[in-house]
């Protein structure tokens, strides 16, 4: 019985250890993140790339449809109880190596497939916009920067896009909406509610929609200083 314990709890602990470990394999490489640590091998079982993050997520994503996967991390830091959010992508045709890193400040990017461009984009925060957040909402908001594949580079590609930033507004409106019926319309209101109207007002912009990024912040931003947060938006731009 003893001895039946001891092989139960080796079990336990080796289960938990693997737990820890993700693995992901490609054509060329097979991909270990362990922990904090990034270690890649090639089929030969020699290792050509190491790296230790801080709190790491790994993905296989086709990011320009071409048939060959990137991987992508993201990774965050805590700095005075937040989370600051960044993203890399690695190419694995052949060569493992950093195609591009882009910071994302309190919002965690995350990828998306894009009708619109009938490919993966990957979605990132304003940095800029960070401080409009505020302690007492769970969420975070911030105006979203699309990057597609432009040749081998990630490049923005908000221009391209319509239908995205219109359907991210349309679920801003309605949690909106409801913040206001449930607390009330005053400016206390509207101070809570800054990060989710600059990210609606930003989002109408992008989607080329100037005359009802202007109308939001009529119908939605109910303090005096209305002119002043507009403008304070439109030089974070």
């Amino acid at each position: 019985m003893k001895r039946f314990l001891l092989v139960f709890i080796a079990f336990l602990l080796l289960d938990k250890s693997s737990a820890q470990d993700n693995l992901f394999s490609t054509e060329s490489f097979i991909i270990k993140l362990s922990g904090a640590n990034l270690l890649v091998e090639n089929l030969e079982r020699n290792i050509v790339f190491e790296k230790i993050f801080s709190h790491p997520k790994g993905f296989v994503v086709d990011m320009d449809n071409d048939g060959a996967v990137e991987f992508l991390v993201n990774d965050f830091t805590i700095r005075q109880g937040k989370s600051f959010y960044s993203t890399f992508l690695y190419n694995t045709v052949d060569t493992f190596y950093l195609i591009d890193s882009i910071y994302s400040g309190l919002k965690e990017p995350y990828y998306s497939f894009s009708d619109e461009l009938n490919e993966v984009i990957l979605i990132t925060g304003s940095p800029d916009f960070d401080s409009l957040n505020t302690s007492e909402m769970e969420t975070i908001y911030s105006p979203l920067v699309c990057w597609g594949f432009v040749g081998f580079e990630l490049a923005i590609v908000n221009d391209q896009l319509y239908d995205f930033f219109i359907a991210e507004n349309e679920k801003y409106i309605d949690f909106i909406d409801q913040f206001y019926k449930s607390k009330g319309t005053g400016c206390n209101s509207t101070s809570l509610l800054k990060s989710v109207i600059a990210a609606l007002f930003v989002n109408y912009i992008y989607a080329d929609e100037k005359a009802v990024a202007e109308k939001s912040i009529q119908q939605y931003y109910n303090c005096d200083d209305r002119e002043k947060f507009k403008e304070a938006i439109k030089k974070l731009l």
